[in-house]
């Protein structure tokens, strides 16, 4: 067992050092999914514990005794070795970004950015829902249970957060009706349709639906942001997608759209079935479709786990430039991003989980030699 431990603590310190390899990040994330305590554990040392232990060293604090001394006076005896662990990963991991520590004291401005930061808690499951009456519910407020019921369709919210349409009545004709699920920055959620499509939509979304497919000929639907959809199949009435500047055309199948208004590009991943865009490209397992601003259509190999990331509780970046990490960052984060001078040219490579504060995410602007400040909630990038 102390072996076992000892092998985490190691892995751990070099996650934060950054010189982990693929066949560690693969144990290291492996262990991460065999138990919560493990996820909840990886979380606080690669965030929360890091930070105050840093803090510590800087101001000449001994963060060990500390940590012994609250042990003894508030943990029950069942949770006190995993603050022992907790003790040991810390130490392990500033002996191993020890020179971390020494570039936060040469650059007073990044470590008070990154004090700071920590405080920016990520995104959460929430949206609010708008029913063809007008009514909004605030889905993070509300009970579980049966939210509304209208012409033959019920609305409930589970008790996992997602929305949930279930026709009583087979004959309504309430196909004329939409309702609109919107997430503001910071926020997502996931609903299943009335035809029994599941939908997650990433933040700063809005996905507009009616409350009933049944007397319609397709089911269509209209995004605005980023959408993952697992549609159900029904070849005599087929599912659209409907953007601002493109039409899905699909019967049964897995794929993401990326619609974002300040990407520049609408992005169409397919995992498995078929889609057909502005009636003319056939898009195949695996591919990605990049419609431009001007409506050429580019289509390539997709990474799809760069594409779904987001719905898998992570940012994936894949040689991104700063301006297309920090537009990610500023959506999950609710937090502008400003530019003094010419922006840094730095190519970005890695995965970091969405569940950390922003501190630990903004290491990927270190690691590239990206300055940076954050003045309350607005990350200003520094020539």
């Amino acid at each position: 067992m102390k072996q076992e431990y000892d092998k985490i603590i190691t892995l751990i310190g070099d996650y934060n050092s950054g010189e982990i390899d693929e066949a560690g990040k693969k144990e290291l994330e492996d262990w991460i999914a065999l138990d919560e305590n493990n996820r909840l554990l990886f979380d606080r040392l690669t965030s929360e514990v890091e930070l105050r232990k840093e803090l510590n060293i800087m101001h000449g604090f001994n963060a060990a005794d500390a940590f012994s001394s609250f042990e003894r006076k508030h943990l029950r005896p069942a949770k006190r070795l995993w603050l022992r662990i907790a003790v040991a990963a810390s130490i392990a991991i500033a002996c191993t970004i020890g020179g971390y520590y020494y570039f936060l004291s040469e650059h007073s401005v990044n470590q008070r950015s990154f004090v700071l930061a920590n405080n920016i808690l990520p995104g959460k499951n929430a949206a609010t829902l708008t029913l063809a009456n007008g009514k909004k519910i605030a889905l993070a407020e509300a009970h579980n249970g049966e939210l509304s019921e209208e012409a033959g369709v019920v609305i409930t919210k589970t008790s996992d957060g997602q929305i949930i349409y279930e026709i009583k009545d087979k004959g309504n004709r309430s196909g004329s009706k939409t309702n609109t699920l919107a997430t503001a920055r910071g926020e997502t959620y996931q609903v299943r349709l009335p035809d029994g499509s599941m939908v997650w939509i990433n933040a700063a979304t809005t996905l507009t639906y009616p409350a009933s497919f049944t007397s319609l000929k397709t089911r269509t639907v209209e995004l605005n942001g980023e959408a993952y959809f697992e549609v159900s199949k029904d070849k005599s009435h087929p599912f659209i997608v409907k953007t601002a500047k493109q039409e899905v055309v699909v019967l049964g199948t897995h794929f993401n759209v990326n619609s974002y208004v300040d990407e520049g590009q609408t992005l169409t991943t397919l995992l498995e079935g078929s889609v057909k865009i502005n009636g003319e490209t056939l898009l195949r397992p695996g591919e990605q479709a990049q419609l431009s601003d001007n409506g050429s259509i580019k289509v390539t190999t997709a990474n799809i786990e760069e594409a779904i990331g987001w719905k898998n509780g992570f940012f994936l970046f894949d040689k991104d430039d700063l301006p297309a990490v920090m537009r990610q960052i500023s959506r999950w984060y609710d937090v502008s991003v400003k530019y003094e001078g010419e922006i840094p040219k730095a190519s970005f490579d890695g995965k970091v989980y969405r569940n950390l504060n922003l501190s630990k995410v903004l290491e990927v602007l270190k690691y590239a030699n990206v300055k940076f400040r954050l003045e309350g909630k607005t990350i200003i990038i520094m020539p």
